[in-house]
C-alpha cells in the first residue's frame, strides 16, 4: 500500500465528511477515478479511515458525525462489492476494476 497514496485518499475522504457542499454519493467512485491504479481495497481502508478520524474529532453528533456514519457505510459497501466480485470470479484487483464493474451495474439499472 503506497503511504502517499493512502494519506491522500484519507484526507480527500475526510475534507468531504466534513465539506456539507460535497456530495457523498460519488466519493468511492472519485477515489477510484482518481487512482484507478491502486489495490480495491484501499478504497476501504481510506473511506473507513477517514470517517473514524472524523468522529474522532466529531464524536458521532452533529453534521459532520452524520456524514462520517455515511462514508462508514460505503466502506463496507465497497468491500461487499469487492466480496461479490471473488465469489463470482471476477478479478477486482485494483479501484480501475471496481470501478467498471459500477460502470456496469450503472449501465444495467439504465436499461432496466
Amino acid at each position: 500500500m503506497s503511504g502517499q497514496r493512502i494519506e491522500a485518499m484519507i484526507e480527500i475522504s475526510a475534507q468531504a465528511i466534513c465539506d456539507p457542499g460535497q456530495p457523498l454519493e460519488t466519493l468511492a467512485h472519485r477515489l477510484a477515478e482518481q487512482w484507478p491504479e491502486a489495490p480495491a481495497l484501499e478504497l476501504t481502508v481510506a473511506l473507513a479511515s477517514a470517517a473514524d478520524a472524523v468522529q474522532a474529532v466529531f464524536d458521532e453528533a452533529g453534521q459532520s458525525g452524520r456524514r462520517a456514519q455515511r462514508v462508514w457505510r460505503q466502506a463496507a459497501m465497497v468491500a461487499a462489492d469487492l466480496h461479490y466480485l471473488a465469489l463470482s470470479g471476477a478479478n477486482a484487483a485494483t479501484a480501475g476494476d471496481l470501478l467498471a464493474f459500477w460502470r456496469s451495474e450503472d449501465d444495467l439499472k439504465d436499461t432496466s
